[in-house]
């Protein structure tokens, strides 16, 4: 091969693996089911990434804490729904950090938690999959905490059944002895 046209070609491959390289990112279409989390979703974009072992998962969210105390830490659950509505997967990611109550906290505002962890990795999605965000559970800053599942926070309440009437004693004549009861 001459010299003009190895260059050529090197060019020609270049330009070919450019798209190879840059990996386009595609959005896959989120739900945000109605919850009653202590936090609220209020932006859920999920996006996958070609990678050489299978489709890198990266995700952000917005959300903001509703409840009457400051978070520590929110794991997000992401469920993989198929066109007939069967879940065939799920991942979850952890935020940590102080999240104060009425406070929204944005993916892009957020402060940094150290080191950012690694994409997750999908095998096998098919292309009408949609995505469920959901709050899968919450730790407090006072210890307690929020598992998906369990009712509103701060809606538990002690039953203490409301004082009875205490039994009346059978009627008797005046002036007559008492008897047990």
């Amino acid at each position: 091969m001459t010299a003009p046209l190895a260059k050529l070609w090197l060019c020609i491959a270049a330009m070919a693996s450019i798209p190879l390289l840059a990996g386009a990112a595609t959005a896959i279409e989120t739900t945000i089911p109605e919850s009653v989390a202590p936090i609220t979703i209020d932006r859920c974009v999920v996006t996958l990434q070609k990678a050489p072992a299978g489709d890198a998962f990266s995700d952000e969210v917005d959300f903001t804490n509703v409840s009457q105390r400051a978070a520590t830490e929110v794991r997000f659950r992401f469920e993989f729904v198929d066109a007939i509505g069967r879940t065939t997967g799920s991942l979850t990611d952890d935020k940590v950090g102080e999240f104060a109550p009425g406070v929204p906290v944005s993916h892009s505002t957020a402060a940094p938690t150290g080191s950012s962890p690694p994409p997750q990795s999908i095998n096998n999605l098919s292309a009408s999959s949609k995505i469920v965000c959901m709050v899968q559970l919450v730790r407090f800053d006072d210890g307690s905490g929020w598992n998906e599942g369990d009712g509103p926070v701060g809606t538990g309440s002690m039953i203490t059944p409301p004082p009875q009437p205490s039994e009346t004693p059978r009627w008797q004549f005046p002036f007559d002895r008492p008897t047990p009861p």
